[in-house]
């Protein structure tokens, strides 16, 4: 059996160069910066709720459990090669690009990674930079970043022997479009769980609304709920005026469960449009004791296609340049499955109405990519994005028609 190895794309990173890599990340970042922004994060769990804190903070930046758990490796002096958690060896492949491409950027470029990287809000855009940029630097390609702070202008200009062609990243938030917002769902979850534990009951809660879920619902929802657990009403499917509510409760029995493997567990199985949180009063190191699954969803659909059409649509025309051939990368924040949306999916669809306006001939494809996720092998694993291409028939540089990017 070959070595094992962390893939990042193309390029394969072994267990040996793991703490060098965090070491170079460290000093690019700055570690003094770092420690500030582990103590602000450190903060902001102790502020939140036990479900925010737990399972939304925590996985808000994808460094901030890698981190932690790198410093209290370095505290007991044990290695880090032989103590390779899934959120470290991310941390790793991330390092690995960043040290590497930083050699390419100009200095406005870096300060704004070495500031914004290390932000809660928006250190999943920028990252997502960097790997469409170290894809494109693998396929041995010269990169060239735009300065930062110089008005509407893409990421930046890749440079192959026969042309170049211009790269913008876009972000766009499912969470704007959803029926049902994630902040709302939360303040729902904080209020309605410690009231069913209180209750001495674990178990599950599904709720399947009408419409769009306003934040004047929330003290409602709990109320209807609370009354039917009052009621002994604890299995079943019961109705609203506001949609469905279905429970499956069962009295405390000290049962226990992975945190964190059940949390990935609900990221893979929850629709689109749906939310979930996971609860408990007491934990066990790592593991949860008597959980309280909570779930949420509309049976209207939410608008996503109109809010990709239209950051497509403005980001085409303000920030790719029209005399050079250009590529829009878009991230599908918390959108974790592409598979159904290739052939003849509404997204399809509306990418193909973008690109067939005539101003936007300078577009040679867009793409679309996933959150991030895991691939094992028995020789490797790999941090990737599931991605959709879609080109341009009418593009007018020809050069580009059979290029693989």
């Amino acid at each position: 059996m070959p070595d094992w190895k962390l893939r990042t794309f193309e390029g394969d990173i072994a267990p040996e160069e793991a703490s060098c890599l965090i070491n170079k990340l460290y000093s690019f970042m700055g570690t003094a910066n770092i420690e500030k922004a582990l103590k602000k994060h450190t903060r902001a769990l102790k502020l939140s709720g036990p479900i925010v804190s737990e399972f939304s903070l925590k996985h808000k930046h994808p460094w901030w459990n890698a981190l932690f758990e790198v410093e209290e490796l370095r505290k007991k002096g044990k290695s880090i090669k032989k103590s390779l958690t899934p959120g470290i060896k991310r941390l790793v492949g991330d390092a690995k690009k960043i040290v590497t491409l930083q050699h390419f950027m100009p200095q406005s470029v870096k300060h704004k990674y070495k500031r914004d990287l290390l932000g809660t809000d928006r250190a999943a855009d920028y990252l997502f930079e960097i790997q469409i940029a170290w894809h494109y630097y693998l396929n041995g390609n010269n990169l060239e970043w735009y300065e930062d702070g110089q008005g509407k202008r893409p990421e930046f200009l890749v440079k192959t022997p026969n042309f170049d062609f211009n790269v913008e990243c876009k972000r766009i938030s499912v969470d704007l479009s959803r029926k049902v917002k994630r902040q709302d769902f939360h303040r729902l979850s904080q209020e309605i769980a410690p009231k069913i534990a209180k209750k001495d009951y674990g178990g599950k809660i599904d709720i399947a609304l009408n419409e769009r879920f306003q934040s004047n619902q929330i003290e409602t929802t709990v109320s209807d709920i609370m009354s039917l657990v009052n009621s002994n009403n604890i299995s079943g499917t019961f109705t609203t005026e506001t949609g469905n509510i279905y429970l499956d409760l069962q009295r405390k029995s000290r049962r226990s469960i992975d945190a964190s493997r059940r949390y990935h567990e609900l990221c893979q199985e929850t629709s689109g449009g749906s939310h979930f949180a996971l609860w408990s009063s007491e934990m066990d190191g790592d593991k949860i004791i008597d959980p309280i699954e909570i779930g949420i969803k509309s049976a209207k659909p939410d608008e996503l296609l109109n809010d990709i059409y239209d950051k497509a649509k403005k980001a085409c025309k303000e920030q790719l340049d029209e005399t050079t051939p250009g590529i829009l990368v878009c991230f599908l924040e918390e959108v974790y499955d592409l598979q159904s949306l290739g052939s003849e999916s509404g997204l399809q669809i509306m990418t193909c109405t973008l690109l067939n306006e005539e101003r936007f001939s300078h577009i040679a494809a867009v793409v679309y990519c996933s959150e991030p996720q895991m691939f094992k092998s028995d020789a490797y694993e790999v941090f990737n994005n599931q991605k959709l291409l879609f080109r341009n028939p009418n593009c007018k540089f020809s050069e580009v028609k059979d290029y693989p990017f």
